[in-house]
């Protein structure tokens, strides 16, 4: 009889010991298991990410955050549509095509990062006035054609007033404008300050007119599933904007070089933006950007302000 009640007390408190361990391991799931993954372009509106990456502060948000280089847009996108990535560096544009082909993409911020239009070294321009008839290097239906109008408007020019020529990659851009292939083309950084140590000349850029169509996007998906993730990221890239703020270019510029890719030679010229905490995208662009792809018929829809943002995750 002793041996029975032994018996019977060790299987009952074996499964007493089982049902709580299960229990535990169902009420306290490890937070940090999903992994967030970031498409990044090799671009100055990545740096902050960059940066949050190197110095931990992901890690320190409690948030694990899988940084993916690409050196498309198209392979972003690829790779964003395929469910390999939940967030994207990108633009208003993108988020625009992406919704319009059914995939619910939504932006929670603005990026920081200057493009600028300017002039070959012996193109004879001075300034957006000498366009007319002129040539520029440019990536259709993009934030870079938008962009161009845009300038090309502000100086009271229309885009049938110069001559478009289509040139997707930017190293190549940029050479046919430095040997004077094209008149003009606009450039992001860090090309952009490349072209202008040697020799081009800035007719007009985002940072002069305050109308950047940069974006931060996430998916639809990723901000309902794993939105406090999604926060942490957040609070990590605004510790990165904090740590640019303060600390000189020399001290990592360096490491960003390396990490996206930017030719060495651009060391001497890089500037970087002035860069804000993240902050929802300005809702006048983003009606512009949305009425100049109409326009184009470049899109079917008429996408409002919240169709396109999320307005909550920042909060």
């Amino acid at each position: 009889m002793k041996r029975f009640l032994v018996g019977l007390l060790i299987i009952v408190f074996g499964f007493t010991m089982a049902g709580c361990s299960s229990g535990q391991n169902d009420a306290a799931p490890d937070k940090n298991e999903k992994t967030i993954r970031i498409g990044v372009m090799p671009d100055v509106e990545s740096i902050p990410f960059i940066i949050a990456d190197k110095n931990g502060y992901f890690a320190q948000e409690g948030v694990k955050v899988k940084i993916e280089h690409f050196k498309s847009a198209q392979d972003r996108d690829s790779a964003l549509q395929t469910g390999e990535l939940d967030g994207v560096v990108t633009d208003v544009l993108a988020v625009v095509f992406a919704n319009e082909g059914g995939f619910n993409l939504k932006m929670i911020s603005s990026n920081d990062g200057n493009i600028e239009l300017m002039a070959g070294k012996e193109s004879g321009i001075m300034s957006m006035q000498d366009l007319p008839g002129k040539s520029i290097g440019l990536s259709t239906n993009t934030i870079m054609e938008y962009t161009t109008d845009q300038m090309l408007a502000a100086a009271g020019l229309k885009p049938e007033d110069i001559n478009k020529i289509a040139i997707a990659p930017l190293p190549t851009r940029m050479e046919m404008l430095q040997g004077g292939k094209i008149d003009a083309g606009i450039l992001p950084e860090p090309l952009a300050g490349l072209a202008v140590k040697n020799g081009a000349k800035v007719l007009q850029s985002t940072d002069r007119m305050a109308n950047k169509a940069g974006a931060i996007a996430f998916t639809q998906k990723s901000l309902k599933e794993s939105p406090q993730e999604v926060k942490a990221v957040i609070r990590a890239y605004n510790q990165a904007v904090d740590y640019l703020d303060k600390e000189p270019l020399d001290s990592f510029s360096d490491y960003v070089i390396k990490t996206q890719g930017f030719p060495p030679v651009i060391k001497d010229s890089l500037q970087l933006p002035q860069y804000r905490k993240m902050a929802l995208p300005d809702e006048n662009i983003v009606a512009d950007v949305v009425e100049w792809m109409r326009t184009k018929n470049l899109i079917k829809g008429n996408y409002e302000y919240a169709d396109l943002v999320d307005k909550n995750i920042l909060r």
